[in-house]
């Protein structure tokens, strides 16, 4: 059908109407996604202030606490927390952890070696004195002993000499 025919007006009309619906749909989707684009601006701007809110409240608390901690360490330094009672209290408190600490771990070595059979340290530092204690009155005994010998060897000699 052509345009200058009944028919081909019709087929004109159904476009224009069609195209028409198309621009309305669009329109009110680009409408809609407006609105939506807007009111998720609006939150991420709130959520952007209250962000900024709690980093400043978290920048304060920090600037505090920097100071505090500057204060402790003058203090450290200058050595006024050991006239404090209850660091003195601690001081204890962690002097008779580490002597009993070091009790069991003692007591648990000398379990593991005698456990493996192997001389403790204590042990062989003892076994070496108690050498050095015997080999040093072997010395004294066997020096008699070996004088006796060479004279006995150089007599001997002597009197075999008028063999010759």
């Amino acid at each position: 059908m052509r345009p200058g025919t009944p028919g081909g007006e019709r087929d004109m009309a159904t476009t224009s109407a069609k195209a028409a619906e198309k621009t309305g749909v669009t329109q009110n989707v680009e409408a809609f996604l407006k609105g939506r684009f807007s009111e998720a601006q609006k939150r991420f701007q709130g959520l952007e202030g209250e962000a900024n809110k709690a980093f400043r409240a978290l920048e304060t608390r920090g600037q505090v606490a920097a100071k505090e901690v500057q204060a402790l360490w003058t203090k450290v330094q200058a050595g006024e927390l050991r006239a404090d009672p209850r660091v003195q209290e601690l001081t204890k408190k962690v002097d008779a952890a580490s002597v009993e600490l070091r009790k069991r771990l003692d007591g648990l070595q000398a379990k593991v070696v005698e456990t493996v059979g192997v001389a403790s340290q204590s042990q062989v530092e003892q076994i070496t004195r108690e050498l050095s204690r015997l080999s040093k009155k072997l010395d004294v005994l066997l020096k008699p002993t070996r004088r006796a010998h060479r004279t006995a060897k150089n007599s001997g000699g002597a009197a075999s000499s008028p063999r010759a």
